[in-house]
Order: structure tokens, then C-alpha cells, then sequence
């Protein structure tokens, strides 16, 4: 497991990172997963170790994100194999973030301009102290399956299928793609 840098993210209230030590998307999530024993994230097989370890529930995380960041949406699936990968030339360089429980502190984010944000559900927002006011744009299929952003800072659905569809994938993957 990675340690997290000061470039990144306020270290405080990160449990678990996973992924590039120079993320250009890191996605929060509420909760860790079961780490198997001897884990390595830079093994080929981690991240199908983690879907072993933790079932049908990762495997859908592991999707998603990785039709996010993939540079070609037709290879969402060798994208998912090596997504956990410092370097590839497939995807853009992501992390996964686990927000511990909130702490009262003024800066969760440290906000690098170079990296996007996105705090996958509610119950993981609730754990910054950014305002939900000042998230004033937002990209939306309806009222349930909503992203709302400003800047670099995107508070989207749980990256689960019912939330988080295709069509809403469709939706913010140009915004991910934009300076890549």
C-alpha cells in the first residue's frame, strides 16, 4: 500500500491508498476493502486479488473506475486488470483514496490543480469539510444519478451500477479526459 504525499491530499484523513504516487483522479471511498495477505499493488494480479478478497462489490468499483479512466472506453476491461498500476499507457494515473471517519481540520484537499477529485457518495462527503454550496455545476442523468463539481472537486454517486450507470460514465469521462 502506497503512503500518501502532502502534494496530494491532507494525509489525516486517509486510512487506505492504493494506486499512482502521481494521481491525475483520485476517487474517495467511505470504506477499505479486505486486504488479502502479502498484497502487493504493483503484483499484475492485485487488483483480481481484491475482488477475490472482497467479492462482487469491488468488482463493480474496479469497473467503473476503470471505464473512467481508460483512454480507450473499449479496453474498460485491460484497463481494470492493471488499475492499480504506476505506470500505463492505457489509463490516466489514478489512486484510490479511504476516508477515515471526519476529523475538524480546514483542509481536507490540498487542491493541486493537476489532480481531479472525486468523493464517490454521500456518506464519504460528509466526511470532508468542504460546503456542498460551493460544488455549483453539475453534470446529471436525474435528481439521483447527479455529479455535482466545481473546478477539480466532483461529488459523485457511489461507484455502484444503480448510481453510477453507463450513461453517467459517458457523461463525466470527457471531464477526466479533458488535459490528458
Amino acid at each position: 500500500m502506497n503512503t500518501v504525499t502532502n502534494n496530494t491530499l491532507s494525509s489525516h484523513i486517509i486510512s487506505h491508498y492504493f494506486g499512482s504516487l502521481s494521481p491525475k483522479v483520485i476517487f474517495y471511498l467511505p470504506t477499505p476493502p479486505v486486504i488479502p495477505p502479502d498484497w502487493r499493488e504493483s503484483e499484475t494480479d492485485a487488483v483480481k486479488q481484491l475482488i477475490d478478497a472482497n467479492g462482487n462489490h469491488w468488482r463493480k468499483i474496479t469497473v467503473i473506475i476503470s471505464k473512467l479512466v481508460c483512454k480507450k472506453l473499449s479496453c474498460w476491461r485491460e484497463t481494470q486488470t492493471r488499475l492499480l498500476q504506476q505506470n500505463s499507457d492505457e489509463h490516466l494515473p489514478v489512486a484510490i483514496a479511504i476516508v477515515s471517519e471526519p476529523i475538524e481540520r480546514d483542509n481536507d484537499i490540498l487542491l493541486d490543480p493537476a489532480i481531479l477529485h472525486i468523493i464517490c457518495g454521500k456518506n464519504t462527503f460528509s466526511r470532508f469539510t468542504i460546503k456542498s454550496e460551493l460544488l455549483n455545476k453539475s453534470l446529471s442523468l436525474n435528481k439521483n444519478q447527479t455529479i455535482l463539481y466545481h473546478q477539480q472537486v466532483f461529488l459523485s454517486p457511489y461507484l455502484d451500477y444503480r448510481q453510477f450507470p453507463n450513461a453517467l460514465i459517458e457523461l463525466l469521462r470527457p471531464m477526466l479526459h479533458q488535459s490528458s
